[in-house]
């Protein structure tokens, strides 16, 4: 006999927590962006602790997802490359948050 899956909990019973916002790394990114502000490529690879590819996977999932805005430019005949949040990747964030905060009980604001 086969058992079915059970979907996560949440708190209104609704879908669970997103998993474009949910993964580690993720995340961490959007974690970052939120406190800090917009940050280049460069410093989320180095505050972060990840490799290039990884934080380029993630950061493109994520863009694809309209959360963060990924600008590639030149400064001073090098490339550059700044990640922002998005005013929808604010609002989502917010609303993780919020969930989290009612699933798991004595989270503070």
């Amino acid at each position: 006999m086969t058992r079915k899956a059970t979907p996560p909990a949440t708190a209104g019973g609704g879908e669970p927590l997103p998993s474009l916002i949910h993964g580690r790394v993720r995340l961490l990114i959007l974690s970052h962006l939120m406190r800090a502000g917009p940050a280049s490529f460069t410093e989320l690879r180095s505050l972060l602790k990840l490799t290039d590819g990884t934080l380029s996977v993630h950061l493109s999932r994520l863009e694809e997802g309209g959360v963060v805005r990924v600008r590639k430019r030149f400064v001073n005949k090098r490339p550059r490359t700044d990640v922002s949040l998005t005013a929808a990747g604010r609002r989502g964030f917010a609303a993780y948050v919020d969930e989290l905060r009612q699933i798991v009980p004595g989270l503070e604001s």
